[in-house]
């Protein structure tokens, strides 16, 4: 839990490290929130009170999901639990792949309230149209529900992001997004201020955000229709100058290797992710075979196909197995580089990309994580992130909640309107 301190004028972030330490543990008391945020009973107190007063917190023990009590507790001892009050506050996330949209409704408890994915409309060039059924599934997500508990709009999208102005997207893989107004035009959809965000990132932020755990350091891997990463640090998100830290699709693996759509050659995209995989197996067998093996070899289809070459290796195509173990050692090379760099003990796998490949890119990041240089100091664990195929979504909505909630994330880019929660009566 984040300490906080006992100065008279830093009431906001002390509410954050509150609010953070009683939603990461839920049935926690005012006295134990004392002894880990290291500020007085007194103050912690005057906190909850305005938390319970804004209808953002409840007293009583929280049920879990199964309906029974949190265990651990001493029994006997008197205590007044706390825990977010469910629905109080709310927030959209959205993330853009190239084929679909995925969208999930998530409150401050950490919820999952609703789950939609929604094909993207015409070719996959126009983004004025993606954009469109973007806002329209936002308002079909509140629709009934009523919009007073939804504090905004997160959205994840693959970089890179100018944050300069209005914030603009020019997703490389996403053909024909450059310089689009994303937030401004979200807003505009939808009547709700939005927030941007890289998609790597965005699942970062969400694994780290639903995590009870503190002081986290890890890499978050997404494969989708790219390959990008989240780096956070000590529970701290690297962004970098410009807010598009963690590119590591863009980093040469094969300076005689192919083009990539960055305009450099070799990158780890243009070697490893699904349609670079899906083009070298039609380039091995010959595009006729592919086409018998169940590949559509359309630029639409481009998971699909990649899907399929996982149920091919699994059945014993040797080509396909092939061309999906190059490409786990090529990521896996590029992992084992950044963990030697930034120092992480952790790395998490996630994306629509790694369906039917995770568990070839996770043995072979293993591998190559046996010799990193930290490994007498500390291990570095490799697992698939718990939000599967929507982590960028979560992690949008996620990111939308703390910053409503807390002045102290840095690097959150916020157009026009600002975040705000207004008061919610609370229920007695």
């Amino acid at each position: 839990m984040r300490r906080g301190t006992n100065l008279p004028w830093v009431g906001d972030y002390n509410q954050a490290v509150v609010l953070d330490g009683i939603r990461r543990h839920p049935g926690t008391s005012r006295t134990e929130l004392a002894g880990a945020s290291g500020l007085t009973l007194q103050t912690v107190s005057n906190i909850v009170r305005r938390l319970l007063d804004r209808g953002l917190v409840q007293e009583g023990e929280p049920l879990l999901r199964n309906g029974s009590r949190p265990a651990g507790r001493t029994a006997g001892k008197p205590r007044t639990a706390l825990s977010v009050r469910p629905g109080a506050v709310q927030a959209v996330g959205l993330q853009f792949e190239r084929e679909h949209l995925d969208a999930v409704l998530l409150d401050l408890s950490g919820e999952v309230l609703t789950v939609d994915r929604v094909p993207l409309p015409g070719p996959p060039g126009d983004a004025g149209r993606a954009v469109d059924r973007a806002a329209d599934v936002v308002r079909a997500l509140l629709d009934g529900r009523g919009s007073e508990a939804v504090c905004g709009v997160g959205v994840a999208v693959p970089g890179p992001l100018d944050f300069a102005g209005p914030v603009r997207s020019s997703a490389i893989n996403l053909p024909g997004w450059r310089g689009v107004a994303i937030a401004d035009l979200l807003t505009e959809g939808t009547g709700l201020p939005v927030l941007v965000e890289n998609d790597a990132t965005a699942a970062a932020v969400g694994d780290l955000w639903r995590s009870r755990r503190t002081g986290r350091s890890f890499l978050y891997v997404h494969v989708g229709a790219g390959i990008g990463g989240g780096v956070v640090v000590r529970d701290e998100v690297l962004r970098g100058e410009s807010g598009n830290a963690g590119e590591i699709g863009h980093l040469v693996v094969d300076p005689a290797g192919p083009a990539c759509s960055c305009g450099a050659t070799g990158c780890l995209e243009a070697v490893a992710a699904p349609a670079a995989v899906v083009t070298r197996y039609a380039e091995r067998v010959g595009r006729p075979a592919a086409r018998r093996a169940g590949l559509l070899l359309a630029e639409r289809s481009v998971l699909d196909d990649h899907d399929r070459l996982g149920i091919l290796a699994g059945r014993g195509d040797q080509a396909a197995a092939a061309v999906l173990e190059a490409a786990a050692d090529d990521i896996a090379r590029v992992v084992f580089g950044v963990v030697n760099v930034v120092d992480v003990s952790e790395v998490v796998l996630g994306g629509s990309g790694l369906r039917h490949a995770g568990d070839r890119v996770r043995a072979a990041v293993q591998r190559r994580l046996a010799v990193a240089m930290a490994r007498e100091v500390h291990p570095v664990s490799v697992r698939f992130g718990e939000a599967g195929e929507q982590a960028g979504a979560l992690g949008a909505a996620s990111a939308v909640l703390h910053e409503a909630l807390s002045s102290t994330w840095a690097g959150v880019h916020v157009p026009a309107r600002e975040i705000v929660i207004s008061p919610v009566a609370p229920v007695h």
